[in-house]
């Protein structure tokens, strides 16, 4: 990792995993060609077709999130996607709703491959929150899940 992209993700590293033990799903780094990050049911049927990029930077379904983040062009987007409760620190909230994961299994990854995480995760129905350092195209993105009842 040259220095670039550590500023651009700080915590990307053993203390992330220091900080969230247990409550950590999973986090990496990547360049998104196309500024789309997908967080979703490996299975997801959501197609977003209604989603007008243009218009709305984040689109949620029952199943799936995608959310416009930074283009490879101007570098590299930080992931983490963790357990609720989370210190998100100076990062935003950009979406907040409910996602079901049929196989309690989630998935976040950009269309080219760039970035493929797939990873269980404690229940099938779940809160989601998103948080990052940009309303428009993030770097920064954190991922927080809540279980709820089924």
């Amino acid at each position: 990792m040259n220095g670039l992209e550590r500023v651009v993700w700080l915590n990307l590293d053993s203390a992330l995993i220091e900080a969230y033990g247990d409550r950590l799903y999973g986090a990496g780094m990547a360049r998104f060609d196309h500024g789309l990050l997908v967080v979703a049911a490996p299975d997801s049927r959501d197609d977003h077709a209604s989603w007008a990029p243009a218009v709305e930077n984040v689109h949620g379904g029952p199943d799936s999130v995608f959310l416009a983040v930074r283009q490879s062009a101007s570098g590299p987007v930080g992931v983490v996607c963790v357990e609720a409760p989370a210190d998100f620190g100076q990062l935003e909230l950009l979406y907040e709703g409910e996602i079901y994961l049929e196989k309690a299994s989630l998935a976040i990854h950009d269309p080219n491959g760039q970035l493929s995480l797939q990873m269980p995760v404690d229940g099938k129905r779940n809160e989601i929150k998103i948080y990052g350092d940009h309303p428009d195209e993030s770097a920064e993105v954190m991922v927080v899940l809540r279980s709820l009842p089924d």
